[in-house]
């Protein structure tokens, strides 16, 4: 299993690495080719860019010449002028000149004192004079070659010439310095990313001096022809910075590669043990309801020895439950068939003291794997009499306490139990437990039911004898008060006649108490079912017996409920709306203009009802302890009642399913809300 897990993550591993260099490699390639595209695209606009700038400038200079032929008459002041507002607004222009009709310059605007202004002929400048007379002959705009020109560095002079009527007038002549006119071209972010060197055939007229001999030969560099009218640059661009074999982004991508390969058979490593304990985790699933299912201990016992030897595949397995007072192991349960090794088993007494490995588990409390070199461990008459040649020993431990253990060995032949095996072994070690202390538990909780249910019976019997027994006697004293003040209550004193009246109503109290507790005993015993119950129906029915009293306590009731039907215990509901209405009545009938609201509303989970008085009010501190039965408030004592309606209230809710608290201060009346969740 281990060797496969190995290799499977190798496999991955390796295809994985080559994805990457795959990857790589197509990354590689698609950038090289974008960097060459992006070269060729800037070349190319630097190129028309080169040209639209002189071209612009060169119908400047037509506009110049335009001037000229427009004007009658042009002195030195006026054409300077104008050619002035030209330069200041137009930059680019080193110069521009005016020419006559021998070739002499006789205007130059800027006008530099270093600046000779003379003939020039085929001696002092030859190509500037080539380029005159073949602008002259054509009649057309010429351009020089580069030239040194007189005012330092290199450039270029545009020469348009002008004819009036076929006749030779003379030339307007612009001079444009090459460092000058690039450097307004040439973006300065385009500069520092790419070297640029312009020629004029082999003579190098801008940029940068390409370094070493193979430059033109990279894969980074491209050049592109610039035409100023009949003249041929050539303009060149390669990066700045050497192109390198690996981009940033290819490296990026070959080491993320190696890492997420790495990562990836690890990945697959780890999701291999993880699906050897999901295994694991899947078969003790399984005990774990077999065991859930296990009605005795015996059950238990027999679920995971056999549960052991069907996963791991040993020969015998044996359990232990451990004798605290004793200190001693004490067999329960032993998969062997012979009846004589069964009862050889079954009379062992493992003493903690009297071998080495009971004392070890005991103190430890963990796995011990015992092989033949460790043997000494186990007292040879027992290795002799199981025939015991390496054995597996899992204590069984709840809350830090040991309980017991299980043992599982090969019969006769030696075992090396895996990993795997100890895992799975251990594994449902823990849910014996856990399954050994459940049927513990329902033992003592059945033991625990058969006592309260005989307590319950006694309470029903005590129940009977205060219904029956106690009553009784109530009513013969009832019955003696009343014709003792029938036949003698002529002749009794007034002290007396008090005396017989709280007799009297002690009686009538005691027999309400008695009949209060009796109705509390009964919630949720006689009877647990749930009707659909019509609200306003039963509302109605308990106003009804109500109105008499609240009649004769000028009290106004008013029923505003919205609810229909509910589901719900019939008499349970009865208890509820009239132990509050009549609390209610009891409670505001002091008052001169008294009244008790009752309404509800409901939303999706429940129906909510309320009972409302204007009455003395509860202080908020005894919120909480006018449901203790028996409970009654200090101040309220001189109002009839036995302290049990709010309980049997509460009771209720409790039993049935509902809640109930209660918004109220002293002197503002008091409101109890109870709400009861929606049933199907």
């Amino acid at each position: 299993m281990q060797t496969k897990k190995i290799l499977f993550s190798l496999e991955v591993t390796i295809v994985f690495l080559s994805l990457t260099v795959y990857l790589w490699h197509t990354i590689e390639t698609t950038e090289h080719q974008r960097r060459h595209q992006a070269i060729e695209i800037n070349a190319n606009q630097l190129k028309n860019g080169i040209e639209a700038f002189v071209n612009e400038k060169i119908s400047i200079l037509m506009q110049v010449r335009n001037f000229w032929l427009h004007s009658k008459s042009i002195d030195h002041d006026e054409f300077l002028g104008f050619c002035r507002s030209i330069i200041s607004q137009i930059p680019g222009f080193q110069a521009i000149e005016f020419g006559d009709t021998t070739g002499r310059v006789v205007w130059v605007e800027p006008f530099l004192s270093n600046e000779s202004v003379e003939d020039f002929d085929m001696t002092s400048e030859p190509r500037r004079y080539q380029t005159l007379q073949r602008a002259i002959q054509k009649k057309t705009v010429a351009v020089t070659p580069v030239l040194n020109l007189v005012q330092g560095g290199k450039g270029f002079v545009v020469i348009v010439p002008i004819f009036r009527t076929g006749k030779y007038e003379g030339a307007v002549v612009g001079v444009f310095k090459i460092e000058t006119l690039f450097s307004l071209i040439f973006d300065s972010v385009l500069r520092q990313q790419y070297n640029i060197a312009v020629f004029d055939g082999e003579v190098l007229i801008y940029g940068d001096e390409p370094a070493g001999k193979n430059w033109r030969q990279s894969a980074a560099y491209v050049k592109e022809t610039v035409t100023v009218r009949d003249q041929n640059w050539s303009l060149d661009l390669w990066l700045r910075e050497p192109e390198g074999d690996i981009t940033f982004l290819g490296s990026s991508v070959l080491v993320l590669g190696f890492a997420l390969s790495l990562v990836l058979g690890s990945l697959v490593w780890v999701l291999s043990t993880k699906a050897e304990q999901a295994d694991i985790y899947a078969a003790l699933l399984e005990v774990s309801h077999q065991l859930g299912a296990s009605p005795d201990m015996q059950s238990v016992f027999r679920v995971t020895g056999e549960t052991c030897l069907r996963m791991t595949g040993v020969d015998r397995c044996g359990i232990f439950l451990w004798n605290e007072p004793e200190r001693q192991f004490e067999p329960a349960w032993v998969s062997i068939d012979q009846p004589e090794k069964v009862e050889r088993f079954l009379a062992l007494r493992l003493k903690y003291g009297d071998m080495a490995l009971v004392s070890k588990v005991v103190d430890e409390k963990r796995s011990v794997l015992v092989h033949t070199a460790k043997l000494g461990l186990i007292n040879p008459s027992l290795v002799r009499l199981f025939n015991i040649r390496s054995v597996f020993v899992v204590p069984l431990v709840s809350k830090g306490n040991l309980i017991g253990a299980m043992t599982l060995d090969h019969e006769g032949k030696q075992r090396r139990f895996s990993s795997r095996e100890q895992a799975i072994i251990s594994g449902i070690a823990a849910q014996s437990v856990i399954a050994i202390e459940n049927v513990r538990l329902l033992t003592e909780t059945r033991k625990q039911s058969e006592l309260i249910g005989k307590k319950n019976k006694e309470l029903e019997s005590f129940l009977f004898i205060v219904s029956h027994d106690l009553r009784n006697p109530l009513l013969a004293l009832g019955g003696m008060a009343s014709l003792l003040v029938e036949d003698c209550g002529g002749e009794l004193s007034e002290n007396g006649k008090h005396y017989l009246s709280r007799i009297q109503a002690n009686l009538s109290h005691m027999e309400m108490l008695i009949k209060d507790v009796l109705e509390l005993s009964k919630i949720g015993r006689t009877e647990t079912q749930l009707d659909k119950i019509d609200v306003q129906e039963t509302l109605g029915e308990i106003l009804m017996d109500s109105q008499v009293k609240s009649s004769q306590q000028h009290v106004q009731v008013c029923n505003r409920n919205q609810v229909q039907t509910l589901r719900y215990n019939r008499h349970g509901l009865r208890h509820i709306f009239s132990n509050l209405i009549e609390n209610a009545l009891k409670f505001c009938s002091y008052q001169e203009s008294a009244r008790v609201e009752i309404g509800s509303e409901e939303d999706e989970k429940e129906y909510r009802f309320y009972v409302k008085d204007n009455g003395v009010g509860i202080d908020p501190k005894f919120h909480q302890s006018i449901f203790d039965l028996f409970y009654r408030i200090q101040d309220l004592k001189s109002v009839e009642g036995t302290g049990v309606g709010l309980t049997i209230v509460q009771r209720v809710l409790e039993t049935y399913g509902g809640r109930i608290w209660v918004d109220s201060e002293k002197g503002r009346g008091t409101t109890f809300f109870f709400a009861i969740p929606k049933m199907l």
